[in-house]
């Protein structure tokens, strides 16, 4: 479209939207005003501060002075980029025919009211904001993802390349004796008991049968056995008492806010990475999401290049 046609178009759509093109205004101007185009169609000021509203309103809680001003000027920045480039799809989605039914939509309300998502489907606005994404995103799998594949041999790079990411942290097989604390009990009884169990211990008795016995926790069914367990997953009264414990070891009475326990070291797991075979259809993915993400930032600047993009400060 030549330039003086867009113009005349840009005109018209300000017009119908009642905002002031004409320096008679002045500083009565209305504070609303187009600050992007993108083909024949306009980005307003109120567009992008309800688009970034929300960030901004984080920004203020967290930072002030120079900073916050900064913050600011970088979170308008991406919003209206944002803008620009989710406009920009959604033109080239119409020429393109692709549509999205109600149907979909309303199967994605659905989807994103399981996983937490907060929105009001009577609301057209919010409903067309979700038809508008799957329209995007309908887009691009169809522009870029769709091309794109990952091979056996880039996966098995990726693995061996980034291996360090899929290293498991050493566990730690614990079985244990719970004395609990219960509301308005005494913890000098909780001690002496626990101190008598330990004692039944030191004579002999097995772990297991004073588990099931005396253990208050509902390990004690099962001889007390809570299974492997990572660093930082136990409390830390237990784990620095376990940290240079040998295998088959046990505890003295550990004091913690929920009683006394009398923990035995079962098994110790050393660090070691996952089998390349259980990971490597998540790693297809991985590398599949890297290459549609670098994929996409070429497309979208091949877009930008071939259509009419002005920003207005």
């Amino acid at each position: 479209m030549p330039v003086s046609t867009l113009q005349k178009a840009v005109a018209a759509l300000a017009a119908g939207i009642g905002l002031s093109c004409s320096p008679a205004a002045g500083a009565a101007e209305l504070q609303d005003r187009i600050i992007a185009v993108v083909n024949t169609e306009i980005i307003a000021l109120s567009e992008l501060e309800e688009e970034v509203a929300e960030v901004k309103l984080q920004a203020q809680r967290r930072f002030s002075g120079a900073e916050l001003d900064q913050r600011l000027r970088q979170i308008d920045y991406m919003g209206l980029n944002r803008m620009i480039e989710r406009r920009l799809q959604l033109q080239l989605a119409k020429r393109r025919g692709i549509k999205v039914g109600d149907d979909e939509v309303k199967d994605a309300a659905v989807r994103l009211k399981r996983i937490g998502e907060t929105f009001n489907e009577n609301d057209p606005k919010e409903m067309a904001s979700i038809r508008d994404q799957l329209t995007a995103m309908r887009l691009v799998n169809q522009q870029i993802r769709s091309n794109l594949l990952v091979s056996d041999e880039e996966v098995l790079r990726f693995y061996q390349q980034h291996k360090d990411r899929f290293m498991l942290p050493p566990e730690v097989r614990i079985s244990q004796i719970l004395i609990a604390l219960t509301p308005g009990g005494e913890l000098l009884a909780v001690r002496e008991k626990a101190q008598q169990v330990f004692v039944l211990l030191k004579k002999g008795e097995r772990f297991e049968e004073l588990a099931a016995k005396y253990s208050d926790g509902p390990e004690g069914r099962r001889g007390g056995n809570l299974g492997y367990i990572r660093p930082g997953d136990m409390l830390p009264q237990i784990q620095k008492a376990i940290e240079q414990m040998d295998k088959g070891a046990v505890t003295d009475p550990i004091a913690s806010p929920v009683g006394m326990h009398i923990i035995r070291v079962d098994d110790r797991k050393t660090p070691q990475f996952r089998p390349y075979d259980e990971v490597k259809e998540d790693i297809r993915n991985l590398v599949l999401q890297l290459k549609s993400e670098e994929a996409y930032l070429e497309w979208i600047k091949e877009q930008k290049d071939h259509n009419y993009i002005e920003i207005r400060r």
